[in-house]
């Protein structure tokens, strides 16, 4: 605390309280972008090696310091696959409390389709057709080791994976 003493994880680990004088302190949260990368019917998805085999995700990525959500956004796709975007919308927020980040969910429009991926940020990224993203969320655990899956209903990123595979329906 301020007083130096020694602090205590309190209320669950979302802050932590010194043994002295009760001073409430409060953890850092790390903004973090979320987007679904869309060109007309596909989405981009992309497989990092720490993800449990068969998994794919949307692309995600700290907001550095002085930098808006609109162009962490452009920032991180370009980096991660080589592609410029356009209409970043901010969709949804989830907080995420390990490490202590804030996933902002956005969708973005892919300027173009070539994807250059950056083997040291992922391991694979690709293209997928609106119909197989809807096998995919239909599959809640891989069922052969070579099929695609997407993380379970818990995740932002399955919100945003959602919401475009079906459209119109909102999946909030």
């Amino acid at each position: 605390g301020r007083c130096g003493s020694a602090t205590r994880s309190h209320e669950g680990g979302w802050q932590r309280r010194c043994t002295a004088c009760d001073l409430a302190l409060f953890p850092r949260t790390d903004p973090v972008v979320i987007m679904l990368v869309t060109a007309g019917d596909h989405c981009v998805l992309a497989r990092q090696p720490a993800f449990p085999p068969g998994m794919v995700s949307s692309l995600a990525g700290f907001i550095e310091p002085g930098e808006t959500i609109e162009a962490a956004v452009a920032r991180e796709v370009k980096e991660e696959i080589g592609i410029a975007v356009s209409a970043v919308r901010y969709l949804a927020s989830q907080p995420w409390p390990f490490p202590h980040s804030l996933m902002i969910g956005c969708h973005a429009e892919a300027e173009h389709a070539q994807l250059i991926v950056d083997p040291t940020e992922l391991e694979s990224a690709r293209w997928i057709s609106r119909a197989e993203v809807r096998g995919m969320l239909e599959t809640t655990a891989p069922e052969a080791p070579d099929q695609s899956w997407v993380p379970g209903p818990h995740a932002i990123a399955r919100w945003l994976i959602a919401r475009f595979a079906y459209a119109d329906i909102d999946q909030r």
